[in-house]
């Protein structure tokens, strides 16, 4: 891929989510663009819980086989450590994304990103994604999943059932102090 071609691809992207950035657009002066998701869960998580490395891959390739058989992606890059999990998919034609990582102790998830490229959008990737990592969330004992967003996402955060955090409720997600920290 050439140079050209790479930042041709770069610039049609439209993420639906990304980590946070000094273009960030408010819509109001009191306005987080942070958004949470607090699961059901199933089993309760404390701070000194290990979580095992096997179990998130094994979770990790669930997801990936899910996108290859539902929408034939196939993810080049698959990285799965101890508090990162991230899938890319760099073609040329199809460059997508999918981060996140563990924070507090390991009690909430932060949403690093999730892109598509302008010919993927709406055929449901990005529920797929994410209705997983409800899934992992609630299986694995997470409190809640956290994200910024840009303003032209939020409709489809919130169909996804996260809701936009105000300023006073940020300090219910220990962590977050204008910046989500690992």
């Amino acid at each position: 891929m050439s140079l050209v071609d790479s930042e041709k691809n770069k610039n049609e992207l439209n993420y639906i989510s990304n980590t946070f950035s000094d273009n960030f657009c408010y819509t109001a002066p009191n306005d987080t663009g942070i958004f949470v998701y607090e699961p059901s869960i199933t089993i309760s998580r404390n701070q000194n819980m290990v979580l095992s490395y096997q179990n998130v891959l094994s979770w990790v390739e669930i997801l990936r086989d899910v996108l290859v058989l539902s929408h034939n992606l196939k993810f080049e890059t698959i990285n799965c450590e101890t508090n990162n999990v991230s899938f890319d998919n760099l073609t040329e034609k199809d460059y997508s994304q999918f981060w996140f990582h563990f924070c507090n102790a390991k009690q909430g998830i932060y949403v690093d990103r999730l892109s598509l490229p302008l010919h993927l959008r709406r055929m449901g990737i990005g529920s797929i994604c994410i209705n997983w990592l409800k899934d992992f969330a609630s299986e694995l004992g997470f409190k809640y999943i956290i994200l910024g967003s840009v303003v032209e996402a939020r409709e489809f955060w919130t169909k996804m059932g996260f809701s936009l955090l105000s300023a006073k409720e940020l300090d219910g997600f220990p962590g977050y102090q204008g910046r989500y920290t690992r």
